[in-house]
């Protein structure tokens, strides 16, 4: 596969959606607060706020989060206080739980019907910006859900590693144009452990919008073992950190220690760059819209 990722039409990408979204990533983070007091958070929510959300939980352990991928109240610990997620903020059944739910919560949304159900039921409400896909929106619901949670996002080089990572910057010195040039030829499998499998899920999603891409989770050697049996041709992205395994793509810092947060936000940006730069070297055409609402 050509690399085309040094071209001059590539490198004048940084201020053009989508690079330009991730490029202001640092300053994106939200730092959000709510008057409910919360010591277990049960989120509510669907595609990509359900994958963020499970990320969440890989850093904060799933003692302090709890996620689940639908919007009945039976579904959740009764003791835990509620957090729906809807980015649209139109989804009939994010709104009904709102309704349904017997204790105060919160929303977090863009707006739509669902602030005013909120704000009738007396739930703490959240905006989230609007003009992004869902799945650019990580930087500001894992930092809003962080910080209902008392933890903020705080990379002091995090400004820099993008800069090193960005269209600009040619491959040589590029971890995630790197990357992508390093998977170009093989099928992708990535193994992950209960401290990353929220992040493994969250590059599979970006492979597959951003290149077109399937990539397979293994969560154990036995799992790679059948992976490979399938494609002599694997290349595998370990997020195991006491797990050496041969042949495992390492370029530069990456992948990250996941068990730390700066290490986990910053394998996750290198999942978003990574993933563009492997559907412009497919030639993939990225739609940068939702094609359903969240």
């Amino acid at each position: 596969m050509e690399n085309i990722l040094d071209d001059e039409f590539v490198i004048q990408m940084d201020d053009s959606p989508p690079f330009s979204w991730i490029k202001q990533a640092p300053n994106r983070f939200m730092n959000c607060s709510a008057a409910t007091k919360v010591s277990q958070l049960c989120v509510n929510a669907v595609g990509n706020a359900f994958e963020i959300g499970e990320m969440v939980r890989d850093v904060l352990g799933v003692e302090s989060i709890e996620i689940s991928d639908t919007f009945y109240p039976k579904s959740m610990d009764p003791e835990c206080v509620p957090c729906i997620v809807s980015y649209s903020g139109q989804m009939k059944q994010a709104i009904n739980a709102v309704e349904s739910y017997e204790r105060k919560g919160i929303v977090i949304s863009s707006g739509g019907m669902i602030k005013n159900a909120a704000r009738s039921r007396g739930w703490d409400y959240i905006s989230l910006p609007k003009g992004y896909p869902s799945r650019f929106l990580f930087p500001e619901l894992f930092g809003c859900l962080l910080a209902i949670k008392g933890k903020s996002v705080a990379i002091p080089d995090l400004e820099s590693f993008l800069e090193r990572n960005l269209p600009s910057e040619i491959s040589a010195n590029n971890e995630s144009k790197l990357t992508a040039l390093s998977l170009s030829k093989q099928s992708i499998a990535i193994m992950y452990d209960r401290h990353s499998y929220g992040l493994a899920r969250r590059f599979k999603t970006l492979f597959l919008s951003n290149s077109g891409t399937k990539v397979d989770l293994v969560g154990n050697k036995d799992e790679l073992s059948r992976t490979e049996n399938k494609s002599s041709e694997v290349k595998l992205i370990s997020f195991v950190s006491d797990l050496a395994i041969p042949g495992a793509v390492r370029i530069g810092g990456f992948p990250y220690d996941s068990t730390t947060l700066e290490g986990y936000v910053k394998n996750e940006l290198i999942a978003e760059l990574s993933s563009l730069y492997f559907g412009l070297l497919k030639g993939f055409e990225i739609e940068l819209f939702d094609t359903q609402i969240e």
